[in-house]
């Protein structure tokens, strides 16, 4: 679903319409096509050990994956998030004998942990975690969980061997026995393993590489999973769709390419400076080519929307709040920086010329901005508290945490805290706090609360800051609003979701920095929805900083 634009959500339920066209080699029919956005499967899926059954929508994509499985070897799982995709792994597990490899972020695992007990509390669960492996003391187990830090992943999956290239010796990872022995391997949040904007793979990466390797060589299912396949730029897919399905499925989702690197050439618009060649970019026109040619190999992808009535109406409030005398410290940071830019002869010019200086300046408006904003926060939420009303908040910055903990703490409001100092038991309680305890306010670090948190006892989350990302951005709104039964039972009522989102303004109303960010933002969800959900799209291809940067000049130059 479209975050932002009301065009694209009020055609979200209805069908994509899909030219007729002669298909490439490696392309999938219209049946493929079909399932890929199946909500249902006319047959009886049985899966050996499950008491909870899958809904519709969660049968007819454990259908697909194995269908694309039988194709490809591979499968990526990239339902909207909050659409129960872990449920699906698990049955994808189960069909198979012997262990299974999921692979997941460490923050993840009570999620993990709890759908197993609800779906097939007869497996057994290990978590292996740690830089150094023991496969001595290996307990037995159905499936090995496998936190996703780059030196914990390399531990328990690879060796170090020795390769000759080019006359040289060459230190190299490969898929050790272990890895080689699953029954399945399964990735989630695999867009975790993307690389920088040369397509150079981080460590995760590597390593998943090499297991992706593995698998084709030994015909092992690998089954790829994130509703976020693209946060920002197309070339974060590039990497995700080598490991599940190596050069081969690359090539096919590039028609006409006869190498992966294809893909960066053709999607990424890549711009080649003396650093070398950058694949930061989008080609606009291609974005929904490469979305319905993931979908005709090995994408599975519905949106929330596409369940109708089964979930709650949701929308978007755009809430600006005139500051008045609080936006000090902001104003100087902001005068010193458009000052900056003056006698660099505009936004351009400062780019090209002093790029760091500019981000670090941008990023100390956004950060002033945020503390600024946390008392009116603070009055904001009281509102929706005091009828009676949870509510999630979002921020970003350690200060802005300060600010509105201190505020919250004199309106006498119960809070509960997730960051990144926030692990393990005391995360699993701050969630538990929040949707059965008597934590009124969930304050939300927007990075560490983006993935495996279930936050549904709210229906309304207030972003004090938004992040740089729009990926970022969705997964943190995706909390309050997931296929569970709470929420099932909030669309009955006739609740909606809200997600308000709170930019600071002057005391005469004029904007700030905030209102620059919200508009890059708008365009790049646009991009992530072409490629993750196939929605149009149109924005130019220049980063989000220097977006930003660009809107923001002019509104400052005219205060000044």
């Amino acid at each position: 679903m479209s975050l932002f634009d009301p065009t694209i959500l009020a055609q979200a339920s209805a069908p994509a319409t899909i030219p007729t066209v002669v298909l490439p080699p490696g392309l999938g029919d219209d049946t493929v096509l079909a399932a890929s956005s199946a909500l249902a499967y006319d047959g009886v899926l049985t899966v050996p050990g499950m008491v909870r059954p899958y809904l519709a929508h969660q049968a007819a994509a454990h259908v697909a994956a194995n269908a694309d499985i039988a194709a490809w070897g591979c499968a990526l799982l990239g339902d909207d998030m909050g659409m129960g995709k872990t449920q699906v792994l698990l049955g994808l597990v189960s069909e198979r004998p012997g262990y299974a490899i999921m692979i997941a972020p460490p923050v993840a695992k009570a999620g993990y942990m709890g759908d197993l007990q609800a779906t097939f509390p007869h497996k057994r669960f290990v978590h292996l975690f740690g830089r150094t492996a023991d496969f001595t003391t290996l307990p037995a187990a159905d499936i090995y969980f496998i936190s996703d830090d780059s030196q914990t992943m390399q531990a328990w999956l690879t060796d170090t061997v020795i390769e000759r290239r080019n006359g040289k010796d060459h230190k190299a990872l490969r898929a050790n026995a272990f890895a080689r022995g699953a029954a399945i391997i399964t990735r989630d949040e695999i867009h975790r393993d993307k690389g920088d904007a040369q397509a150079k793979p981080s460590g995760r990466a590597k390593v998943m590489l090499a297991v992706g390797n593995a698998c084709r060589e030994l015909s092992i299912p690998i089954v790829g999973a994130t509703g976020t396949l693209l946060t920002n730029r197309p070339v974060e897919a590039f990497l995700p769709l080598q490991i599940l399905g190596g050069e081969e499925l690359v090539k096919a989702v590039t028609p006409g390419a006869y190498k992966a690197s294809g893909f960066l050439f053709r999607y990424c618009a890549p711009q080649t400076s003396r650093f070398g060649t950058s694949f930061g970019g989008v080609d606009i026109d291609q974005m929904n080519n490469l979305h319905e040619y993931l979908r005709r190999t090995v994408y599975v992808r519905r949106e929330k929307s596409d369940l109708g009535d089964a979930l709650p109406h949701s929308g978007w409030s755009i809430v600006p709040i005139a500051l008045n005398g609080v936006l000090d410290r902001y104003n100087r940071v902001e005068r010193d920086f458009l000052n900056l830019v003056l006698e660099e002869q505009g936004p351009e010019a400062m780019w090209r010329k002093s790029r760091a200086e500019a981000i670090t300046r941008m990023q100390a408006m956004w950060e002033e901005a945020g503390v600024a904003k946390a008392r009116a926060t603070v009055d904001y939420v009281k509102d929706l508290t005091d009828e009676g009303r949870k509510v999630v908040v979002f921020y970003y910055h350690q200060r802005t945490w300060d600010a509105l903990a201190t505020g919250f703490g004199k309106a006498r409001i119960e809070t509960a805290t997730i960051n990144g100092a926030v692990t393990g038991d005391a995360r699993a309680q701050a969630i538990e706090d929040f949707q059965n305890g008597s934590a009124t306010v969930l304050l939300a670090q927007i990075r560490a609360a983006g993935m495996a948190v279930t936050l549904t006892a709210a229906a309304d989350a207030v972003f004090c800051q938004v992040p740089w990302s729009a990926g970022d951005l969705k997964q943190a709104a995706d909390r309050i609003l997931r296929v569970d039964d709470r929420t099932m039972a909030r669309a009955q009522r006739g609740e909606a979701i809200t997600w308000h989102v709170l930019q600071a303004c002057q005391d005469d109303g004029a904007p700030t920095f905030d209102h620059a960010m919200w508009s890059v933002l708008e365009g790049k969800a646009k991009v992530c929805d072409a490629v993750n959900a196939g929605r149009p799209v149109t924005m130019s291809d220049e980063s989000v900083l220097q977006q930003a940067l660009q809107a923001w000049f002019p509104q400052a130059r005219g205060r000044s």
